[in-house]
């Protein structure tokens, strides 16, 4: 009896069998329960998050929007510039060493010109087509990204292999927003071209369709859209290599990253930016609208054809700088080439 009272007193009542099974389960279900209440927090927490976000992203495309849509006549200017159109002279002038130059007018001069054809409301030309694109843009590039369930991709141990899923999202993303918004590009070129010709063929959205599908067919909303797809991929290749490579090796500290970012994009963007020229002219090139036929333009039969052109005449970089415009020694030279310069001269 005095060891049972011991072992009694030591360990307690014994639970046997059936009772310890279920005890088993009851502490089971508890701890499952636990989890799934912390899941569900977690969730909520996320759901919580994802609707904060989407006010801050709708009005930061919002603010995105207002102030491309402010910024729209330099816009105007600036494909106008890439499409030849050089609707005054040049003018002598010093460049910053002292010495002679003939200088283009700048963006300025062109929204000057073009108020006082058009008016303040003929600055806005090819905005909603533009306004278009930018929306559909927005709101359809990571459609495919999201069906594939590449929005969010877990992190690699290996920064080469983060490095290529982060490249390869993007890019994925790029091509399908540039994708779908392209024929609102082509409508918005071609509504501005028209200045140059004072035609009305592409006056609103249903017609510029229709008379695009009448003409070339299906293809013709896509006219200039392999160089601008390469432009945005090559930029993003340049950027995404030298960032990855910079914070790799540690070349730039954190202070200066922003700093560095910037001018690594500046410097991608203008190293493809005969691509976005190509791809503009061609956009225009051989439509209805008298800026995409000679004498303001050859009708190229390929984009290719079409850069090889632009860079024999110097043309390649044109609209680039927008408010010190120089003309190069290249283009003076051209006083018999039957297109753009020779009119300046």
């Amino acid at each position: 009896m005095a060891m049972d009272d011991c072992d009694i007193d030591v360990f307690g009542p014994r639970i046997e069998g059936g009772a310890a099974l279920l005890a088993n389960r009851e502490l089971a279900v508890a701890l499952r329960a636990d989890g799934d209440e912390a899941e569900e927090e977690n969730r909520a927490l996320d759901c919580v998050e994802t609707v904060r976000a989407k006010p801050n992203e709708f009005w930061r495309f919002m603010l995105r929007m207002s102030l491309g849509a402010v910024m729209h006549p330099y816009e105007y200017a600036k494909i106008l510039m890439q499409l030849g159109f050089e609707p005054m002279p040049a003018v002598i002038s010093t460049n910053w060493l002292g010495r002679t130059t003939l200088f283009l007018p700048s963006a300025n001069h062109y929204l000057r010109y073009i108020r006082q054809i058009d008016g303040v409301p003929g600055l806005y030309r090819g905005l909603i087509a533009r306004v278009m694109g930018s929306t559909v843009y927005a709101a359809f590039s990571g459609s495919l990204v999201n069906l594939l369930g590449w929005r969010h991709l877990e992190t690699q141990t290996h920064p080469f292999r983060n490095y290529l899923c982060n490249m390869l999202r993007d890019a994925l993303i790029l091509t399908t927003g540039l994708a779908i918004s392209h024929p609102f590009y082509v409508i918005s070129v071609r509504q501005m071209a028209q200045f140059v010709g004072r035609e009305v063929i592409y006056s609103s959205l249903k017609g510029s369709v229709e008379e695009i599908l009448q003409q070339a067919g299906p293809l013709g909303l896509y006219v200039g859209f392999v160089p601008r797809l390469l432009s945005d991929l090559g930029v993003l290749f340049c950027t995404s290599t030298l960032s990855a490579l910079c914070a790799r090796f540690g070349l730039f500290n954190s202070r200066r990253r922003e700093y560095n970012s910037v001018l690594i994009q500046f410097g991608a963007v203008m190293l493809f930016y005969p691509l976005q020229v190509v791809g503009a002219c061609m956009a225009c090139s051989g439509s209805a609208v008298a800026a995409g036929a000679p004498p303001y333009m050859p009708v190229y039969g390929q984009w290719v054809d079409c850069l090889s052109d632009l860079v024999v005449r110097g043309d390649h970089y044109r609209g680039a700088f927008m408010f010190r415009r120089v003309l190069s020694k290249v283009q003076v030279q051209r006083s018999r080439d039957p297109f753009t310069v020779s009119r300046l001269m």
